[in-house]
């Protein structure tokens, strides 16, 4: 078997990933995930012990670039507005690209989910803080509660996440209503 295109970890974490999107968590076995990556058997077994540790180490990969993706998508934006609007196209793409499809967890050790829910901290953390800005800029309404609004907006988010991973040609009317939605609820009118 040839080794090539990338570092053995590089392929294994793709090509775990792009089998739990294809077959599901419950389809994964470390004869799949070798052959999906082009590496022997042999060459899998050295780096991980079983299929929960590929799991966990492809969804730790996937979570940073997510959060940097994250982070990235607010820096191009200014004003609570827009920094809202962003982060409503962000949790479409990924949603859209099956990233953190719900359901994901079922199967996982608890160790696993603990490193999935790392972007969700990070998601809700951001959410809380463009509501706290837009208060205090006058954005947004003043009668807003950041951690319970928070928590309101970040199901809009996960709905809107759902939708575009089961219809992701629908995705850029999705942003768009989700936006429209997600504004009105948060300012003055």
């Amino acid at each position: 078997m040839t080794e090539s295109g990338g570092s053995a970890d590089d392929r294994i974490a793709g090509a775990a990933l792009s089998l739990i999107a294809e077959v599901g968590l419950g389809g994964i076995t470390m004869v799949g995930v070798a052959e999906a990556a082009g590496v022997s058997r042999q060459t899998l077994y050295n780096h991980y012990p079983d299929v929960d540790s590929i799991v966990a180490a492809a969804i730790g990969r996937h979570n940073r670039e997510s959060i940097r993706l994250l982070e990235s998508a607010l820096l191009v934006v200014d004003g609570p507005r827009d920094k809202l609007a962003q982060l409503v196209r962000h949790t479409v793409s990924i949603g859209a690209h099956a990233h953190h499809a719900p359901g994901i967890q079922s199967g996982l050790s608890a160790e696993t989910r603990s490193t999935l829910g790392e972007y969700d901290v990070a998601l809700d953390r951001r959410i809380r803080e463009v509501l706290q800005e837009g208060i205090r800029t006058g954005a947004f309404r003043r009668t807003l509660v950041p951690d319970v609004d928070a928590v309101l907006i970040r199901h809009i988010f996960n709905g809107l996440m759902e939708l575009a991973a089961r219809t992701p040609e629908a995705s850029a009317g999705l942003a768009t209503t989700g936006i429209q939605t997600v504004l009105a609820a948060v300012t003055a009118g």
